[in-house]
C-alpha cells in the first residue's frame, strides 16, 4: 500500500435524515390498522349519486423524502418522523429513532 493513500480526504454531501424502527407485533388491531394507514396510505369507496367513487389517501411512504428499508423501518426527514413518532408515542407503540446522513 502507498503511502500516499493514507492521506486521501474526502468531502462528502450528506443528507441529514432520521431512521425509524418500529414494532406493532403484539398490539391491539385497532392500533395496527392505524399505523398501517398512517405509513402506506389508504382507499375508501363510497356511493356517490348511485354510483361507487373510490378516494385513494396517500401515506407516509409516498411523501419525498420517505423510503421504505424493510418490514418496519423507515427513513426519513426530520419533520416527517417527529408526526410519525409522535402518532406512535400517542398509541404506545414501542420505537427506536437514530440519526443518520447519507450521501446526497
Amino acid at each position: 500500500m502507498d503511502d500516499e493513500d493514507d492521506d486521501i480526504r474526502e468531502t462528502i454531501q450528506a443528507l441529514r435524515r432520521i431512521l425509524v424502527s418500529y414494532d406493532i407485533q403484539h398490539r391491539r388491531r385497532a392500533e395496527c390498522t392505524l399505523v398501517s394507514r398512517y405509513v402506506f396510505g389508504h382507499a375508501v369507496t363510497k356511493r356517490v349519486a348511485g354510483k361507487e367513487k373510490r378516494y385513494r389517501y396517500k401515506g407516509l411512504v409516498h411523501r419525498p423524502g420517505v423510503e421504505r428499508l424493510g418490514q418496519s423501518v423507515l427513513m426519513m426527514r426530520d419533520r416527517d418522523a417527529e408526526d410519525f413518532i409522535g402518532l406512535l408515542s400517542r398509541l404506545r407503540v414501542p420505537y427506536r429513532r437514530e440519526r443518520i446522513w447519507v450521501e446526497g
